[in-house]
């Protein structure tokens, strides 16, 4: 089974309508829906805006479905000026860019306990994913995607985040869905299409691309489903 989480109906709905053999369930106030895309197993569920309902949604996921994978599908703003809005970005690894331990010496990022700082996707699904998106013929780029608890919509604050992490994209849920994938040893991807550049027009660049970026990383994804 493949389990699919995106925080917004915008993110997920296309995908719902294509489930086939649908069934309903609500965990922690979460509806999970499972049944059959491309004839793939999977189990879709919106988990809600930011970090800690990410990984509500995705422990949930894992320890009521068992899923082998787990993929983040959503929209992201882009810190590397070499993405436009609409084009894809394939985390090879995630990070929070907003855990701060530097006053005990550790570096921006670093989160105890597994004592790491990029939490690595699986090089299989993001090779796919990568052949998918010439297959469609969709502009892409592969690289770190950082999350945090804020829509960043400032350059100061872009600024930092490249400068720390080298992080071509950022968004508020994929590194917590990452990071509860990494503990439960489930191979993961967060896959998302940009809806602005985290500058200080975002918000609005944000408003008017939601829908159609977020319909560009559903196409790249059921495009993986049915390979």
């Amino acid at each position: 089974m493949i389990g699919i989480i995106g925080a917004m109906d915008a993110e997920i709905n296309e995908l719902k309508e294509n489930i086939k053999e649908i069934e309903v369930k609500t965990i922690s106030n979460i509806e999970f829906c499972s049944g059959k895309i491309c004839n793939k197993d999977v189990v879709v569920a919106k988990c809600g805006i930011g970090k800690v309902f990410a990984a509500i949604c995705a422990e949930a996921m894992i320890l009521n479905y068992h899923p082998e994978k787990i993929i983040h599908i959503g929209i992201a703003g882009a810190l590397s000026n070499e993405l436009g809005i609409k084009d894809v970005v394939i985390a090879e690894s995630v990070v929070q860019y907003d855990v701060d331990q530097t006053a005990f010496g550790k570096p921006v990022g670093f989160i105890q306990g597994p004592d790491i700082i990029n939490i690595v996707c699986n090089k299989g699904i993001v090779a796919v994913f990568e052949t998918c998106a010439k297959k469609l013929n969709i502009s892409f780029n592969t690289g770190v995607i950082a999350s945090g608890d804020k829509f960043i919509s400032n350059n100061d604050d872009k600024e930092n985040i490249i400068k720390n992490f080298d992080a071509i994209a950022v968004d508020m849920e994929g590194a917590a869905t990452g990071q509860v994938c990494y503990i439960n040893g489930v191979d993961f991807c967060v896959i998302r299409a940009i809806s602005d550049n985290g500058s200080d027009n975002a918000s609005e660049t944000y408003k008017g691309a939601k829908q159609s970026s977020s319909d560009v990383a559903t196409k790249v994804l059921l495009e993986y489903l049915n390979a």
